[in-house]
């Protein structure tokens, strides 16, 4: 419940920054992707980067509707996509984990 807390609390504070329109693109592509990337070499859980993204896209999404009263649709589409990403990447790396291509043991999974 406390990791849940977290990614939700840090992604209303990352969304702030999709107001520093020379970051708004950087932000949503490489942001959520070096994050899954970071929590999968962690060994962190899957859905832990995706909150995260997902919320920093609803922030901007209300901090846009409250001041500007528009781009709803388009920042929920931020939203989605920044989760999906953060997902995708959190896949990749955890994948690559678990075939042993980080220089470690692989992580030991279940027998069939």
């Amino acid at each position: 419940m406390k990791s849940l807390a977290i990614a939700l609390v840090a992604g209303q504070l990352v969304g702030l920054l999709g107001w520093v329109d020379p970051l708004f693109v950087p932000l949503i592509l490489l942001g959520p992707t070096l994050t899954g990337a970071a929590v999968a070499w962690q060994r962190g859980p899957a859905w832990f980067a995706p909150v995260l993204w997902a919320s920093a896209g609803l922030n901007m999404l209300w901090t846009d509707w409250l001041v500007n009263r528009e781009d709803v649709v388009f920042h929920l589409g931020v939203a989605v996509l920044t989760a999906v990403l953060a997902a995708a990447a959190w896949s990749v790396v955890h994948v690559a984990d678990t075939r042993g291509l980080r220089g470690e043991p692989p992580i030991p999974t279940a027998a069939p």
